[in-house]
C-alpha cells in the first residue's frame, strides 16, 4: 500500500505504462496492450495487467491463445484462470470465410445477423467464437435477451467462469442484477474479485448497496493501485460526485445550429422543453434548411417563447460557421456560459445543473463535456473522456509535419470507450484531452478568447477536436463529466458511411487538422495532460487516504 501515495510511484513506473494507466485500467484491449509493454520494466505488473485483460472478456478466445504464446506467462496465473483459458482457447475456433457474416453484421441487419449466429452454433456446437459473436450483437443491438439465450445450453466445468461471468454482465445489462450478483461472485472465486471489481461495483449500486460498491473498488485499488479507473471511479461515490448537481454560476445560452434534421430537431427540443433550463436563453440557428425544419422552429418558438431566439441564414453555411455566428450573437457574448448542443441529442432534464457540478468541481476548465451515448443502443458509448495519442515511434525526431504522407502528423484520440458497454466504467469526472463537441459547455469570455471554430475543418467533427487542442495549448483543459449522459441519434456503422465524397472529406479535414497542429504541439499537450492526470488522480487518493477509504 505504501508505494501508492509515495512521491516516486508514478515517477518510478516505465513512461509509456505510465501514460497508457493513467488513461485508464479498462478493456480487455487496452489493458493487454499495457500489460505486454510492462512485462519488460515491471513483471509482476506485467502479470497482474494481462490477467485482469483475460478477466475483462474471459470468452475471447483469440486473447486467451495470444496470452498462451507468451514464454512462461501461464504458470504465473492462477490454476483455475489457466484452466479456464485453455478451454476456452481449444473451443473458440474462428471459421476460414467470414465474408458474408460481416457483410451482415456491416449492414446491421440485425435479424439476419441473429439468425446466422444461431445457424452456425447448430452446425457447430460449443464454438464459443459464435457465442463471442452473439455477445458482440447483443450489445450492437441492446438485444441482451439473445445474448442470454444463446448462453443457456450446458457448458464444461472449466470454462463455466468465463460463461457465468459472462451471463451475469448480461443480466445487469438487462436491469436484473439480482440474478447478476451471484454469478458474478462465482466467477470472481476463480478471476478475482479485484478484476470483477468494476462490474461488482454497478451491480452492487442497482441493488442499493452503495457502500459495498465504494468497499469492493476501494480493495482493488488498494491491492492494485495501478487501478485509475477504479480509483476515480470510487472517489466520485465516496464524495457524492455521482448524484451531485448544481447551479451554474452565471447566465447561460444554449446554442444550436440545424441543417435538414427536422425530425431530429423535434426530439432535440422537445427533450430541451422537458429539462430544466433555469433562465437559459436558446439561440437556434436554422443553417439553409430545405425540409421541414422551419416549421418544427416555429411549434417550439412558439412553446419557448420569449426564451428562443430565432436566427435563419438563406444559405447553408457549415457547422464550424454556424458555431462562429452563434458565439458572435450580441445575447450571446453577454452571457457567462455558452452551450452548444447538436440537432440530434436528447438530454436529461437535471443536464445544465449536472454540467454545474462538474464547473464547481473543476472551475478552471477549458470546456467540460459530457458521455454520449448511442440513442437506438444505449448502453454504446460514442464519446468519453479523451486523450491525445502519438503512435509509438512518432515521438522523437523528425519533421514537425510531413506534408508527404496521408497521415502528416498521425495523432489520435484514445478509444477505450469504444470496446466497452456503458456499465459504469466511465461514471467519474476529470481533465482530459478533447470532450464530445455535441454537447458542451464554455465560459462563454474562454470561448471567444480561444477564436472561432476552423472554417478549414468544415463539414467534419474535426473542429471540435481542433478547437479543444488550442484550449490546451493555452493551459485550458477540458473536463468530462461523466455523471452526465446524452442520447445521440448519429448514424454509426454502416448506414454512417454515406457516400465516397463525404468519407473523402472527413479524410481531408483530418489530413488538414495534423498540418495544423506540429508535432512539437501534440508532444506539449501530451505531456501537460499527462502531468494534469497524474496530478488529480494523486490528490483523490490523498483525499481517500484523509478519509479512511483507503489505507495510507
Amino acid at each position: 500500500m505504501g508505494k501508492l501515495y509515495s512521491d516516486t510511484y508514478w515517477s518510478d513506473m516505465h513512461e509509456p505504462v505510465r501514460r497508457k494507466l493513467l488513461m485508464g485500467s479498462v478493456g480487455a484491449k487496452h489493458l493487454f496492450d499495457v500489460g505486454a509493454h510492462a512485462l519488460e520494466s515491471d513483471p509482476q505488473l506485467g502479470v497482474e495487467l494481462l490477467l485482469a485483460a483475460y478477466s475483462s472478456n474471459p470468452l475471447d478466445g483469440n486473447t486467451a491463445a495470444q496470452l498462451s504464446r507468451i514464454e512462461g506467462l501461464l504458470p504465473l496465473f492462477p490454476s483455475s484462470v489457466v484452466s479456464c483459458l485453455k478451454g476456452v482457447a481449444a473451443n473458440w475456433k474462428q471459421p476460414e470465410n467470414l465474408s458474408y457474416f460481416l457483410r451482415i453484421t456491416g449492414k446491421r441487419d440485425a435479424d439476419k445477423v441473429k439468425k446466422y449466429i444461431l445457424s452456425s452454433l447448430e452446425k457447430e456446437p460449443g464454438n464459443l467464437f459464435w457465442i463471442q459473436q452473439g455477445m458482440v450483437h447483443a450489445g450492437a443491438f441492446a438485444d441482451f435477451g439473445f445474448g442470454l439465450e444463446i448462453l443457456s445450453g450446458e457448458f464444461s466445468a472449466e470454462i463455466l467462469p468465463a460463461i457465468n461471468c459472462s451471463r451475469a454482465f448480461l443480466h445487469y445489462m438487462s436491469e436484473n442484477a439480482a440474478e447478476a450478483f451471484p454469478l458474478l461472485m462465482s466467477a470472481s472465486d476463480v478471476f478475482g474479485l479485484n478484476n470483477m471489481a468494476q462490474l461488482v461495483a454497478s451491480v452492487s449500486l442497482k441493488l442499493g448497496e452503495r457502500e459495498t460498491a465504494i468497499s469492493i473498488l476501494a480493495g482493488a485499488v488498494g491491492a492494485q493501485p495501478w487501478r485509475t479507473s477504479e480509483a476515480m471511479r470510487v472517489y466520485d461515490l465516496a464524495c457524492g460526485l455521482d448524484e451531485k448537481t448544481s447551479p451554474l454560476p452565471g447566465s447561460l445560452a444554449i446554442l444550436l445550429y440545424c441543417f435538414n434534421k427536422a425530425e431530429e430537431l423535434e426530439a432535440t427540443l422537445s427533450s430541451l422543453h422537458r429539462s430544466e433550463l433555469h433562465g437559459a436563453k436558446i439561440f437556434m440557428l436554422d443553417n439553409g434548411s430545405s425540409d421541414g425544419t422551419a416549421e418544427v422552429i416555429n411549434k417550439w418558438q412558439s412553446e419557448f417563447g420569449e426564451q428562443m431566439v430565432r436566427i435563419d441564414l438563406p444559405v447553408n453555411v457549415g457547422a464550424a460557421a454556424a458555431r462562429n455566428w452563434l458565439m458572435k450573437e450580441s445575447q450571446v457574448m453577454e452571457s457567462d456560459f455558452a452551450v452548444y448542443l447538436d440537432d440530434d441529442v436528447e438530454v436529461e432534464p437535471d443536464w445544465i445543473s449536472r454540467f454545474g457540478a462538474a464547473v464547481e468541481a473543476y472551475p478552471e476548465a477549458g470546456v467540460w463535456g459530457c458521455k454520449v451515448l448511442d440513442h437506438a443502443a444505449p448502453s454504446v458509448m460514442q464519446s468519453v473522456d479523451l486523450h491525445i495519442i502519438q503512435p509509438v515511434g512518432d515521438e522523437g525526431d523528425g519533421p514537425e509535419v510531413d506534408l508527404s504522407k496521408i497521415a502528416p502528423n498521425p495523432f489520435r484520440c484514445s478509444d477505450l470507450h469504444l470496446y466497452l458497454l456503458d456499465s459504469g466504467y466511465f461514471d467519474f469526472m476529470r481533465p482530459c484531452g478533447s470532450v464530445t463537441g455535441c454537447c458542451h459547455l464554455f465560459r462563454t469570455q474562454k470561448l471567444l478568447d480561444n477564436g472561432g471554430f476552423s472554417l478549414f475543418l468544415s463539414p467534419s467533427q474535426y473542429d471540435d477536436l481542433e478547437h479543444d487542442l488550442r484550449s490546451c495549448l493555452k493551459g485550458d483543459f477540458p473536463v468530462y463529466q461523466g455523471h452526465l449522459r446524452i442520447l445521440h441519434r448519429k448514424r454509426t456503422g454502416f448506414a454512417s458511411h454515406t457516400n465516397a465524397a463525404q468519407e473523402g472529406n472527413a479524410l481531408g479535414n483530418k489530413y488538414k487538422m495534423q498540418a495544423m497542429h506540429p508535432r512539437s504541439e501534440i508532444l506539449q499537450i501530451m505531456a501537460d495532460e499527462e502531468r494534469l492526470l497524474q496530478s488529480d488522480l494523486e490528490k483523490k487518493m490523498q483525499y481517500l487516504v484523509r478519509k479512511g477509504i483507503l489505507a495510507g
